[in-house]
């Protein structure tokens, strides 16, 4: 019991709200993992892990509660373990086995003695590698435990966040423990769904020769656009705040405009995050709900709580985590101004090599997303997956010293231009200047395709 981390459950009690999806969303990628868990599907049959990706604030931990809680009641949830940065208790993979193999004890009681047993014969388990943990608490257990006539049904353990594990090494080796559970024990009816964000350190071990023959990948905003489901958990949450918030009689009849629904819906970006967050501050009894409306629209300046603390504390933690966070939000400025961008152009324009740039974009992956060039197939052009996230670079009372004014970032690219084409003939300087600086203010004002100039 000292090993485990409770506030890891997926039903812990130490989160107030836990993020789950809203009833009638997410419904494809739910019966997606619920498909594969069954084994319904011959392509994902033979697959034992399943990993769910997507962008920061994709909702990725609400699709994992969910599946949880619809895996609890069939009785198919062996174990959950849900990784928080923020927390000391679970954002690293110490207490990951002991953590199962204390659910899996309250799933199967009668393995519970053996687990006992083995723990007071080995004092220091906790102490060995993950694999030999896994091994001696989790799968030997639960072999007695299927050997005993039990159905063979699958059955799921669950691990959220993993890129929330501070140590990139700890990731690796849960990734390589899981390989060879799946690979050693390749009957055995236990599937692992791994949710986390397509950081380069856990794709390259997904990817990699060992492991992807193993794993089923659910790609959210890929494959599952989220814009219906985030229309309709909008939708349903006004009209619940209509019918029965404190101050539902202050509120103007025909609240909210369509018109403030598309515009929340256009912040979204496909992320649940952004319309989770809007609705947490807006049910606040703290306020008239037509007046936080008017806060997060831009219309009125808030007053105590600010609307976007929790999306704030995300995009800080995800740039800091880089090597050069200052450097990183000015990449992150020059995407939110001129749009799809390549990396070249980048790096000419924050003074970067090619290479530093890619780096520091492998970084970014929770908000930067890459797609081939329309013109061009094998042109690879970058783009901000969250709209919100220009809101958030702009206002210096949200990105605090990482600020960096609208003008002061066009005005230093201007003069990055003179630079770039100072060394060219005199009679090209000027039409080259002209031409670049008309450019930027066209990406800045109609967010136009980034266009680049013949080789003549």
């Amino acid at each position: 019991m000292d090993q485990v981390a409770t506030n890891a459950l997926h039903n812990s009690g130490h989160d107030f709200d836990p993020p789950e999806c809203h009833p009638g969303t997410r419904v494809a990628v739910i019966e997606a993992i619920m498909n594969w868990l069954a084994g319904a599907d011959e392509d994902t049959r033979a697959k034992g892990v399943n990993w769910l990706t997507g962008a920061a604030g994709a909702g990725k931990s609400a699709i994992g509660r969910s599946i949880c809680e619809r895996c609890a009641l069939e009785g198919t949830l062996l174990a959950s373990f849900f990784f928080g940065s923020s927390d000391a208790a679970r954002n690293h993979s110490k207490t990951l086995v002991a953590t199962i193999a204390y659910q899996i004890c309250s799933f199967a009681p009668s393995i519970r003695q053996a687990v006992s047993d083995f723990i007071d014969n080995d004092p220091h388990i906790f102490s060995k590698s993950l694999r030999t943990q896994f091994v001696s608490l989790v799968m030997d257990p639960l072999l007695t435990f299927y050997a005993h006539g039990t159905q063979n049904l699958r059955r799921l353990i669950v691990i959220d966040g993993l890129d929330e594990c501070v140590d990139p090494s700890s990731q690796r080796d849960i990734l390589e423990t899981i390989t060879y559970l799946i690979t050693t024990y390749p009957y055995f009816p236990i599937r692992f769904l791994v949710c986390s964000r397509p950081e380069s350190n856990i794709k390259n071990v997904i990817h990699g020769v060992g492991m992807s023959a193993t794993v089923f990948t659910i790609s959210l905003g890929d494959e599952y656009d989220a814009e219906e489901d985030i229309d309709k958990y909008l939708h349903d949450n006004f009209t619940a705040i209509r019918e029965g918030h404190i101050f539902r009689h202050l509120i103007p009849e025909y609240w909210p405009k369509q018109t403030h629904i598309r515009t929340l819906l256009h912040k979204s970006s496909g992320q649940f995050i952004y319309a989770s967050t809007v609705i947490r501050y807006i049910l606040s009894s703290d306020d008239m709900p037509h007046r936080r409306l008017e806060v997060i629209l831009g219309l009125r300046p808030p007053h105590g709580e600010l609307p976007f603390a929790q999306l704030d504390a995300l995009y800080l933690h995800i740039l800091t985590m880089t090597k050069d966070p200052p450097m990183a939000a000015k990449l992150l400025t020059f995407l939110a101004l001129y749009g799809g961008t390549l990396v070249s152009i980048l790096a000419r324009y924050l003074g970067l090599e090619d290479e530093e740039v890619e780096l520091m974009l492998s970084k970014l992956v929770a908000v930067v997303a890459s797609k081939p060039n329309e013109q061009d197939n094998n042109v690879i052009v970058f783009h901000l997956l969250h709209r919100s996230f220009e809101d958030f670079l702009f206002d210096q009372s949200r990105s605090k010293t990482l600020y960096l004014s609208r003008e002061d970032a066009e005005a230093s690219h201007i003069l990055r231009s003179i630079q770039i084409f100072s060394s060219t003939p005199f009679f090209l300087q000027a039409s080259a200047v002209i031409y670049i600086t008309c450019n930027l203010r066209a990406h800045r004002l109609y967010r136009t395709p980034w266009r680049v100039p013949n080789q003549s």
